[in-house]
Protein backbone atom coordinates (compact mmCIF):
# COMPACT_ATOMS: atom_id res chain seq x y z
CA UNK A 1 0.00 0.00 0.00
CA UNK A 2 1.35 3.39 -0.80
CA UNK A 3 2.19 6.04 1.90
CA UNK A 4 -0.83 8.51 1.02
CA UNK A 5 -3.31 5.32 1.37
CA UNK A 6 -2.02 5.00 4.85
CA UNK A 7 -2.19 9.11 5.15
CA UNK A 8 -5.65 8.98 3.91
CA UNK A 9 -6.59 6.12 6.42
CA UNK A 10 -5.10 7.46 8.88
CA UNK A 11 -6.67 10.95 8.22
CA UNK A 12 -9.94 9.31 7.95
CA UNK A 13 -10.06 7.56 11.35
CA UNK A 14 -9.20 10.56 12.94
CA UNK A 15 -12.17 12.69 12.06
CA UNK A 16 -14.84 9.88 12.13
CA UNK A 17 -13.55 7.39 14.87
CA UNK A 18 -15.77 7.46 18.09
CA UNK A 19 -14.30 6.47 21.18
CA UNK A 20 -14.89 2.85 21.81
CA UNK A 21 -16.63 1.61 25.09
CA UNK A 22 -14.10 -0.71 27.56
CA UNK A 23 -15.47 -4.02 28.16
CA UNK A 24 -14.43 -6.20 31.16
CA UNK A 25 -11.54 -8.69 30.13
CA UNK A 26 -11.31 -12.44 30.84
CA UNK A 27 -8.59 -12.86 33.62
CA UNK A 28 -8.80 -15.71 36.28
CA UNK A 29 -12.52 -16.32 35.81
CA UNK A 30 -14.09 -20.28 35.33
CA UNK A 31 -14.68 -21.21 31.86
CA UNK A 32 -18.44 -21.05 32.12
CA UNK A 33 -18.02 -17.50 32.65
CA UNK A 34 -16.33 -16.93 29.44
CA UNK A 35 -17.44 -15.80 26.29
CA UNK A 36 -16.55 -18.39 23.85
CA UNK A 37 -16.51 -16.21 20.97
CA UNK A 38 -14.34 -13.28 22.24
CA UNK A 39 -12.63 -14.11 25.41
CA UNK A 40 -14.21 -11.71 27.66
CA UNK A 41 -15.67 -12.09 30.53
CA UNK A 42 -19.76 -13.04 30.29
CA UNK A 43 -22.45 -12.74 33.23
CA UNK A 44 -24.67 -14.40 30.55
CA UNK A 45 -24.91 -17.86 29.25
CA UNK A 46 -23.10 -18.39 25.74
CA UNK A 47 -25.86 -18.49 23.34
CA UNK A 48 -24.61 -17.59 19.52
CA UNK A 49 -26.99 -16.88 16.73
CA UNK A 50 -25.50 -16.15 13.44
CA UNK A 51 -26.80 -14.28 10.17
CA UNK A 52 -25.77 -13.49 6.60
CA UNK A 53 -25.50 -10.00 5.98
CA UNK A 54 -25.74 -8.19 2.95
CA UNK A 55 -22.55 -6.00 1.69
CA UNK A 56 -23.97 -4.72 -1.62
CA UNK A 57 -23.62 -0.51 -1.45
CA UNK A 58 -27.44 -0.53 -0.92
CA UNK A 59 -26.85 -1.99 2.65
CA UNK A 60 -24.12 0.56 3.59
CA UNK A 61 -23.52 1.08 6.54
CA UNK A 62 -25.08 -2.30 8.25
CA UNK A 63 -27.30 -2.08 10.79
CA UNK A 64 -26.16 -3.91 14.24
CA UNK A 65 -22.98 -5.09 13.07
CA UNK A 66 -20.83 -3.70 15.55
CA UNK A 67 -22.73 -5.82 17.75
CA UNK A 68 -21.11 -8.80 16.29
CA UNK A 69 -18.48 -10.56 18.32
CA UNK A 70 -17.12 -12.77 14.89
CA UNK A 71 -17.73 -11.34 11.68
CA UNK A 72 -16.54 -13.34 8.43
CA UNK A 73 -16.48 -11.90 4.51
CA UNK A 74 -16.89 -14.47 1.99
CA UNK A 75 -17.02 -13.79 -1.36
CA UNK A 76 -19.63 -14.83 -3.09
CA UNK A 77 -20.12 -13.37 -6.55
CA UNK A 78 -17.00 -14.01 -8.91
CA UNK A 79 -15.51 -10.71 -9.55
CA UNK A 80 -14.93 -9.87 -5.51
CA UNK A 81 -18.54 -8.89 -4.34
CA UNK A 82 -18.87 -10.21 -0.56
CA UNK A 83 -21.51 -11.09 1.83
CA UNK A 84 -21.01 -11.01 5.85
CA UNK A 85 -21.72 -13.88 8.51
CA UNK A 86 -22.01 -12.08 11.71
CA UNK A 87 -21.67 -13.99 14.58
CA UNK A 88 -23.69 -12.40 17.89
CA UNK A 89 -22.93 -13.97 21.14
CA UNK A 90 -22.08 -10.90 23.94
CA UNK A 91 -24.58 -8.34 22.67
CA UNK A 92 -27.61 -9.19 20.94
CA UNK A 93 -28.98 -6.09 19.08
CA UNK A 94 -32.75 -5.48 19.04
CA UNK A 95 -32.27 -5.66 15.34
CA UNK A 96 -30.16 -6.06 12.43
CA UNK A 97 -29.53 -4.83 8.53
CA UNK A 98 -29.88 -5.96 5.93
CA UNK A 99 -30.03 -10.04 5.89
CA UNK A 100 -29.49 -11.94 2.46
CA UNK A 101 -29.68 -15.23 1.29
CA UNK A 102 -26.88 -18.23 2.26
CA UNK A 103 -24.62 -20.22 -0.19
CA UNK A 104 -23.14 -23.62 0.95
CA UNK A 105 -20.20 -21.86 2.20
CA UNK A 106 -21.93 -19.74 4.80
CA UNK A 107 -23.84 -22.99 6.12
CA UNK A 108 -20.14 -24.20 6.69
CA UNK A 109 -19.27 -21.04 8.95
CA UNK A 110 -22.49 -21.68 10.36
CA UNK A 111 -21.12 -25.65 11.40
CA UNK A 112 -18.44 -23.57 13.26
CA UNK A 113 -20.62 -22.68 16.14
CA UNK A 114 -24.13 -24.17 16.29
CA UNK A 115 -26.50 -21.96 17.72
CA UNK A 116 -29.15 -20.52 15.41
CA UNK A 117 -28.46 -19.60 11.87
CA UNK A 118 -30.53 -16.82 9.82
CA UNK A 119 -31.00 -15.78 6.38
CA UNK A 120 -33.31 -14.80 4.11
CA UNK A 121 -33.46 -17.26 1.11
CA UNK A 122 -30.75 -19.42 -0.04
CA UNK A 123 -29.09 -20.33 -3.56
CA UNK A 124 -30.95 -23.76 -5.27
CA UNK A 125 -29.19 -23.91 -8.06
CA UNK A 126 -28.44 -27.59 -9.07
CA UNK A 127 -24.88 -28.25 -7.35
CA UNK A 128 -25.02 -24.96 -5.08
CA UNK A 129 -28.55 -26.18 -3.72
CA UNK A 130 -28.02 -24.66 -0.12
CA UNK A 131 -31.09 -26.40 1.06
CA UNK A 132 -30.05 -30.15 0.00
CA UNK A 133 -26.73 -29.49 1.76
CA UNK A 134 -28.58 -28.19 5.05
CA UNK A 135 -30.75 -31.95 4.97
CA UNK A 136 -26.98 -33.00 4.66
CA UNK A 137 -25.21 -31.60 7.99
CA UNK A 138 -26.41 -31.40 11.40
CA UNK A 139 -27.64 -27.58 11.55
CA UNK A 140 -29.42 -26.53 14.53
CA UNK A 141 -31.91 -24.21 14.72
CA UNK A 142 -32.48 -22.41 11.34
CA UNK A 143 -34.89 -19.80 10.24
CA UNK A 144 -34.95 -18.87 6.97
CA UNK A 145 -36.66 -15.26 6.95
CA UNK A 146 -38.78 -15.73 3.49
CA UNK A 147 -40.83 -19.53 4.83
CA UNK A 148 -40.09 -19.24 8.47
CA UNK A 149 -40.99 -15.22 8.80
CA UNK A 150 -42.91 -15.73 12.01
CA UNK A 151 -43.33 -11.79 12.36
CA UNK A 152 -39.15 -11.36 12.58
CA UNK A 153 -38.81 -9.64 9.15
CA UNK A 154 -40.04 -6.87 7.29
CA UNK A 155 -38.45 -4.32 5.31
CA UNK A 156 -37.23 -1.25 5.60
CA UNK A 157 -39.19 1.68 3.43
CA UNK A 158 -35.95 3.77 3.68
CA UNK A 159 -34.04 1.70 1.70
CA UNK A 160 -34.46 -0.81 -1.78
CA UNK A 161 -34.83 -4.29 -1.75
CA UNK A 162 -33.40 -6.33 -1.89
CA UNK A 163 -30.83 -4.42 0.57
CA UNK A 164 -33.51 -3.32 2.70
CA UNK A 165 -34.65 -6.61 4.87
CA UNK A 166 -34.71 -5.47 8.76
CA UNK A 167 -34.78 -8.95 11.34
CA UNK A 168 -35.65 -8.64 15.20
CA UNK A 169 -32.99 -10.09 16.27
CA UNK A 170 -33.46 -10.20 19.94
CA UNK A 171 -37.13 -11.77 19.39
CA UNK A 172 -36.07 -14.58 18.11
CA UNK A 173 -33.21 -14.58 20.80
CA UNK A 174 -35.92 -14.50 23.43
CA UNK A 175 -37.77 -17.20 21.71
CA UNK A 176 -35.45 -19.73 20.90
CA UNK A 177 -35.07 -22.75 22.86
CA UNK A 178 -31.89 -22.36 24.11
CA UNK A 179 -31.90 -25.63 26.07
CA UNK A 180 -31.96 -27.66 23.22
CA UNK A 181 -29.38 -25.91 21.52
CA UNK A 182 -25.17 -26.36 21.67
CA UNK A 183 -22.54 -23.84 20.47
CA UNK A 184 -18.82 -23.70 20.37
CA UNK A 185 -16.00 -22.25 18.56
CA UNK A 186 -13.26 -22.34 16.31
CA UNK A 187 -11.56 -19.39 18.06
CA UNK A 188 -9.36 -19.84 21.11
CA UNK A 189 -8.38 -16.57 23.61
CA UNK A 190 -6.16 -15.88 25.90
CA UNK A 191 -5.70 -12.97 28.13
CA UNK A 192 -2.26 -12.81 29.15
CA UNK A 193 -0.48 -15.84 26.48
CA UNK A 194 -2.20 -14.57 23.35
CA UNK A 195 0.08 -15.44 20.35
CA UNK A 196 2.12 -12.41 19.71
CA UNK A 197 4.93 -12.52 17.40
CA UNK A 198 6.31 -11.62 13.85
CA UNK A 199 6.34 -8.05 12.40
CA UNK A 200 4.91 -4.50 13.46
CA UNK A 201 2.29 -3.59 11.07
CA UNK A 202 -0.13 -1.03 11.36
CA UNK A 203 -1.90 -0.41 8.08
CA UNK A 204 -3.15 -3.42 5.80
CA UNK A 205 -6.04 -3.92 3.02
CA UNK A 206 -7.68 -6.69 1.44
CA UNK A 207 -8.57 -6.13 -2.04
CA UNK A 208 -11.81 -8.10 -3.26
CA UNK A 209 -12.25 -5.40 -5.90
CA UNK A 210 -12.74 -1.47 -6.39
CA UNK A 211 -16.03 -1.96 -4.23
CA UNK A 212 -15.18 -4.27 -1.87
CA UNK A 213 -12.31 -3.21 -0.19
CA UNK A 214 -12.09 -3.90 3.40
CA UNK A 215 -8.43 -2.36 5.34
CA UNK A 216 -7.74 -1.93 8.80
CA UNK A 217 -5.57 0.42 10.84
CA UNK A 218 -4.13 -0.33 14.46
CA UNK A 219 -4.93 2.58 16.56
CA UNK A 220 -5.15 2.41 20.25
CA UNK A 221 -4.47 -1.01 20.82
CA UNK A 222 -7.16 -2.39 18.43
CA UNK A 223 -8.20 -2.64 14.44
CA UNK A 224 -10.08 0.45 13.00
CA UNK A 225 -12.33 -1.30 10.32
CA UNK A 226 -12.09 1.21 7.04
CA UNK A 227 -14.39 0.18 3.65
CA UNK A 228 -13.00 1.56 0.21
CA UNK A 229 -10.87 3.82 2.49
CA UNK A 230 -13.62 5.40 4.79
CA UNK A 231 -14.18 4.60 8.44
CA UNK A 232 -16.52 1.19 8.76
CA UNK A 233 -19.35 2.55 10.98
CA UNK A 234 -22.87 0.97 12.26
CA UNK A 235 -25.43 1.96 11.17
CA UNK A 236 -27.77 2.32 13.89
CA UNK A 237 -25.33 3.90 16.43
CA UNK A 238 -22.59 5.54 13.43
CA UNK A 239 -20.13 4.82 15.61
CA UNK A 240 -16.51 3.37 14.20
CA UNK A 241 -16.34 -0.65 14.10
CA UNK A 242 -13.12 -1.82 15.61
CA UNK A 243 -11.51 -5.35 16.36
CA UNK A 244 -8.86 -6.65 18.06
CA UNK A 245 -7.54 -9.35 15.92
CA UNK A 246 -8.06 -9.79 11.77
CA UNK A 247 -7.53 -13.21 10.57
CA UNK A 248 -7.31 -13.57 6.38
CA UNK A 249 -7.69 -16.88 5.41
CA UNK A 250 -6.51 -18.19 2.59
CA UNK A 251 -8.83 -21.19 0.55
CA UNK A 252 -9.46 -22.61 -2.99
CA UNK A 253 -12.38 -21.21 -4.87
CA UNK A 254 -14.16 -22.61 -7.76
CA UNK A 255 -17.41 -21.69 -9.31
CA UNK A 256 -20.32 -24.26 -10.11
CA UNK A 257 -21.38 -24.89 -13.43
CA UNK A 258 -18.59 -21.81 -14.77
CA UNK A 259 -21.50 -19.67 -13.44
CA UNK A 260 -20.30 -16.62 -11.49
CA UNK A 261 -22.50 -16.15 -8.89
CA UNK A 262 -22.46 -20.30 -7.44
CA UNK A 263 -19.12 -20.61 -5.34
CA UNK A 264 -17.73 -23.88 -4.56
CA UNK A 265 -15.12 -22.94 -1.91
CA UNK A 266 -12.76 -25.14 0.01
CA UNK A 267 -13.46 -24.86 3.78
CA UNK A 268 -11.83 -28.16 5.12
CA UNK A 269 -8.63 -29.73 4.54
CA UNK A 270 -5.85 -26.79 5.17
CA UNK A 271 -4.43 -23.59 3.71
CA UNK A 272 -2.39 -20.41 4.30
CA UNK A 273 -3.51 -17.75 6.91
CA UNK A 274 -2.30 -14.21 7.49
CA UNK A 275 -2.76 -12.57 11.64
CA UNK A 276 -2.78 -9.77 12.78
CA UNK A 277 -3.20 -9.36 16.48
CA UNK A 278 -1.84 -6.23 18.40
CA UNK A 279 0.04 -4.91 15.87
CA UNK A 280 2.07 -7.58 14.62
CA UNK A 281 1.68 -9.74 11.66
CA UNK A 282 2.79 -13.04 11.25
CA UNK A 283 1.52 -16.13 9.04
CA UNK A 284 0.80 -19.67 9.39
CA UNK A 285 -2.33 -22.41 8.30
CA UNK A 286 -5.64 -23.06 9.22
CA UNK A 287 -6.95 -26.91 9.86
CA UNK A 288 -10.38 -28.48 9.41
CA UNK A 289 -10.46 -32.11 9.19
CA UNK A 290 -14.54 -32.63 7.98
CA UNK A 291 -17.42 -29.74 8.06
CA UNK A 292 -18.64 -31.57 11.83
CA UNK A 293 -15.58 -30.51 12.96
CA UNK A 294 -14.20 -26.83 13.70
CA UNK A 295 -11.66 -24.98 11.99
CA UNK A 296 -7.52 -24.55 14.22
CA UNK A 297 -5.37 -22.12 13.70
CA UNK A 298 -1.87 -22.79 13.67
CA UNK A 299 1.05 -20.41 13.23
CA UNK A 300 4.02 -21.45 10.96
CA UNK A 301 5.46 -23.77 13.67
CA UNK A 302 2.76 -25.48 14.12
CA UNK A 303 1.58 -24.37 17.63
CA UNK A 304 -1.88 -23.18 17.80
CA UNK A 305 -2.76 -19.38 17.73
CA UNK A 306 -4.21 -17.83 20.89
CA UNK A 307 -5.99 -14.76 19.99
CA UNK A 308 -6.52 -11.44 21.95
CA UNK A 309 -9.37 -11.16 23.72
CA UNK A 310 -11.97 -9.43 22.06
CA UNK A 311 -13.89 -9.29 18.49
CA UNK A 312 -12.28 -10.48 15.24
CA UNK A 313 -13.06 -10.25 11.72
CA UNK A 314 -12.24 -13.58 9.36
CA UNK A 315 -11.57 -12.11 5.62
CA UNK A 316 -12.14 -15.50 3.51
CA UNK A 317 -9.76 -14.88 0.63
CA UNK A 318 -8.81 -16.66 -2.90
CA UNK A 319 -5.54 -18.24 -2.54
CA UNK A 320 -4.31 -16.65 -5.48
CA UNK A 321 -4.74 -13.32 -3.92
CA UNK A 322 -2.54 -11.45 -1.52
CA UNK A 323 -3.35 -9.06 1.37
CA UNK A 324 -1.76 -5.66 1.22
CA UNK A 325 0.79 -4.78 3.76
CA UNK A 326 0.98 -1.18 4.20
CA UNK A 327 4.06 0.72 4.88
Amino acid sequence: MKKTLTLVLALVLTLCSCAFAEQPVLTDVPASAASITTGMAKDTPNRIILSQMDNEPGARPQMGIGSADVVYEIETYNGGATRYTAVFNDEIPEQIEAVRSARIVHADVALEYGGCFIHFGGQQHKGSNVYEYFKSVPMQARIDGISDGNGYFYRDKSRSAPNNVVCRLQKIYEDLDWDSLQVKSPLKFSQEGYTRQGEPCEVFSIDYNKSYHPGYVFQDGRYARTYGGNAFVDGITGEQVYCDNVIVQYVTYSWYGGSSDRPCVTTTGTNKCDYFIDGMHFTGYWQRDAVTENTVYYDDAGNEVLFKPGKTYIQVLKDTKEVTIGE
